[in-house]
């Protein structure tokens, strides 16, 4: 299992791999604010402090949302694009857009 750590709620959940990190957020509570959900609006931009190597490759929506924001720390991603690839580990996020 891998555990993610949703750091501006307190929010530890173990989840398995293939779980959306929307899904995740949704499922627990979390603040975290969604929009469009397909990764065009860019409202759930959040930092994977630890564990960015577990959650699936950055995508060309993430890129294309991310370069149009200026953004260049490969940390930041849209949560409503990633998933858990990995099947042990720790991943944290802060979001704060």
């Amino acid at each position: 299992m891998v555990t993610v750590f949703l750091k501006n709620d307190n929010i530890k959940v173990h989840v398995s791999a293939g779980k959306s990190l929307r899904e995740i957020a949704r499922k627990s509570g979390a603040s975290m604010e969604f929009g469009c959900r397909v990764g065009d609006c860019s409202t759930c931009v959040a930092k994977v402090t630890t564990g960015n190597e577990l959650l699936n490759k950055i995508n060309d929506k993430e890129l294309l949302a991310l370069n149009a924001m200026g953004v260049k720390d490969e940390n930041l991603r849209l949560m409503c694009q990633c998933s858990v690839e990995a099947t042990e580990g720790e991943i944290e996020i802060s979001y704060f857009f």
